[in-house]
């Protein structure tokens, strides 16, 4: 992965709001969402089985972005760079030293996108309007290809296929959106299936990897809490990606100070599968939880007194 300050300002002249999709009335709340979300869409570690130019292609947009944020951000910065359309003498790479650039990357990699925002970002996103328009996008693009779709929308699982397709399949009928062949063989039985039995195949390789690279360990460490155990695993994988970063920059521009080896730790595409599993994980078990907590409510709901002459009687 290119580390060059070209790559995060090799569109200097595009509008920093355009690359956030947004305006420049945007407020701190919009720009941080903004953010978040297309961060979450071009995240690297969301793009491990695409193509490599299309992963290259990921890369850049996801730095540019950062790049976008790091400035509009900053309150000050803003309003300098509202005033005059350059980011020169704005940007955080001006003259950065060892400590500047650990700085920012430990915030591109690890600060607004981390297992506890994501979470955050999914109760919010899910089912909203938001969700369906970029549902509908996806559709389109994809020319009604369920595989791919899915690849486009943010915390979309297997999980979520029957909701998706119920979504597209009204769209349809309503002509809002155009049927395509694909989307009928892509939705069917057999197709479904196999998209699952494939998840759950990744599901299996994912707890066998954890054990190889003792993440288990670190489950436990949290009391078997997956959302705790998710944060150290990225936590330690953003670190380790942090100073293989640093290590690079520091050879390029002739850094005294020597890198200790780093630990051997999962392929990108190996932590994809793992991460994917634990916040899917999370997500049944509190769906769960959610319903055995209304169950006990209907239950409770049965159990209400009525006065019958002038004494209670518990009509359990």
């Amino acid at each position: 992965m290119s580390t060059s300050l070209d790559d995060f300002t090799s569109t200097a002249n595009e509008d920093l709001y355009s690359r956030l999709s947004l305006t420049s009335e945007a407020t701190s709340a919009e720009i941080k969402k903004a953010y978040h979300r297309l961060a979450l869409q071009y995240h690297p570690d969301k793009h491990t089985n695409a193509k490599p130019e299309e992963r290259e292609e990921a890369t850049r947009k996801f730095q540019s972005l950062g790049y976008a944020y790091a400035i509009l951000s900053d309150p000050k910065k803003r309003e300098i760079y509202d005033k005059t359309g350059e980011t020169e003498g704005l940007d955080r790479f001006d003259n950065l030293d060892k400590e500047g650039w650990d700085a920012f990357f430990r915030e591109l990699w690890s600060g607004v996108v981390n297992a506890e925002s994501i979470e955050e970002f999914r109760a919010s996103y899910q089912n909203s309007e938001e969700e369906r328009n970029d549902l509908i996008e996806a559709y389109k693009k994809c020319e009604g290809d369920m595989e791919i779709i899915m690849q486009y929308i943010p915390c979309g699982t297997v999980d979520d296929e029957k909701r998706f397709t119920k979504i597209l399949k009204a769209a349809i009928s309503s002509g809002e959106i155009p049927s395509y062949k694909k989307f009928t063989t892509s939705t069917s039985a057999v197709a479904r299936a196999k998209r699952k039995k494939e998840s759950e195949s990744e599901a299996k390789e994912a707890e066998e990897m954890a054990r190889k690279y003792g993440l288990d360990q670190k489950l436990l460490k949290g009391n078997g809490n997956e959302e705790d155990g998710l944060k150290q695993i990225i936590q330690s994988r953003a670190e380790k990606r942090m100073s293989a970063l640093m290590e690079s920059l520091e050879s390029k521009y002739g850094a005294e100070e020597e890198i200790d080896e780093l630990a051997p730790e999962p392929t990108d595409e190996e932590f994809l599968k793992l991460q994917e599993k634990l916040v899917a994980n999370k997500v049944s078990n509190s769906k769960a939880r959610s319903s055995n907590k209304n169950g006990s409510a209907k239950l409770n709901g049965s159990s209400k007194s009525r006065k019958v002459g002038g004494s209670k009687l518990d009509t359990k």
